[in-house]
């Protein structure tokens, strides 16, 4: 039976994700309770005799929607709990939050995985890459930023809620019906990380939000840059140098050793850019997979580098 995830479910869904992904430590109950809320209460658990066996993380930005991550018990595999649950996920991002595409990213080697999807009516597109940089004393400190960036402190109410308004309109500006500022609820609530803020003649242009804290229950020397946004009308390859010096200056603050971001092959420059002139490397790629407009990442009018993964 599929019911709504609470918080009771949280230690059933540590064992099974720690289970399916095969990780070195459980993901954090506070990562865990801040979807189950940002989500309004999406998120979804299969359950047998009052027992959680399976579970799925639902996002929605605006009238985009993703999910993930998303597991079953392996020991309840092979009686269609999987396909369940990514049913009433489909139905329910089509009629009751109204999307008009629906994302995910996954293994590209899967064969099982892709072939699930694409079963399901998605269309395997391009390739996310997860890169990661190692710092060194030098690392891009050098580099003189052309754009004003700014270290937003979101524990002011005020400057959080106008940080929100203004990620909604850029988001929405670069695809319209996009919303991205559920994005900042990890770092205003469960001190996941910080955020940056690009301007231009004192107009908002750009953003990037930045995690401290891994989403598991293990620690971390690596700064992720879990979303990075910038306008169509400012010079990306500055505006991105300019993001990266401070995400790096701030690393470097925590003593921390590298920084990760995530690049979509439908931004091949800035793949590129980040691999040549930043001297990233490509830790794993994932396969994207969208089920609507297959043109939907193509047509966004301005950068949005990030990962459709919880």
């Amino acid at each position: 039976m599929i019911k709504k995830m609470n918080f009771d479910h949280i230690p059933e869904i540590q064992r099974i994700d720690k289970i399916c992904f095969k990780a070195s430590a459980p993901r954090r109950a506070e990562g865990i309770k801040a979807y189950i809320e940002k989500s309004n209460n999406a998120s979804i658990v299969y359950e047998l005799n009052d027992k959680v066996v399976g579970y799925n993380f639902i996002h929605t930005w605006g009238n985009f929607g993703w999910f993930g991550s998303f597991g079953v018990d392996p020991l309840y595999g092979g009686q269609g709990i999987g396909k369940e649950l990514l049913n009433y996920t489909i139905k329910f991002l089509k009629e009751d939050a109204k999307v008009e595409n629906i994302g995910l990213y996954t293994m590209p080697e899967s064969s099982y995985n892709v072939g699930l999807y694409m079963n399901m009516g998605f269309k395997p597109l391009k390739l996310s890459l997860n890169m990661k940089k190692q710092l060194n004393d030098s690392s891009n400190l050098s580099y003189c930023p052309k754009y004003e960036i700014t270290n937003i402190d979101v524990s002011n109410e005020e400057t959080y809620l106008k940080l929100k308004e203004d990620i909604k309109a850029l988001s929405n500006k670069i695809s319209n019906g996009l919303d991205l500022s559920s994005q900042l609820y990890l770092i205003k609530y469960n001190n996941f990380g910080t955020t940056f803020v690009l301007k231009q003649n004192d107009e908002f242009k750009g953003f990037a939000l930045c995690h401290h804290k891994s989403i598991r229950e293990d620690i971390t020397d690596c700064l992720e840059i879990t979303l990075l946004c910038i306008s169509s009308d400012v010079n990306y390859k500055d505006a991105l140098d300019s993001l990266l010096y401070h995400c790096i200056k701030y690393a470097k603050s925590i003593n921390y050793k590298s920084i990760s971001i995530n690049c979509t092959t439908y931004n091949y420059d800035i793949c590129t850019y980040l691999l040549h002139n930043h001297k990233f490397k490509i830790e794993q790629p994932r396969l994207i997979l969208i089920m609507g407009n297959e043109n939907y990442i193509s047509d966004f009018n301005g950068i949005i580098l990030c990962r459709w993964a919880g």
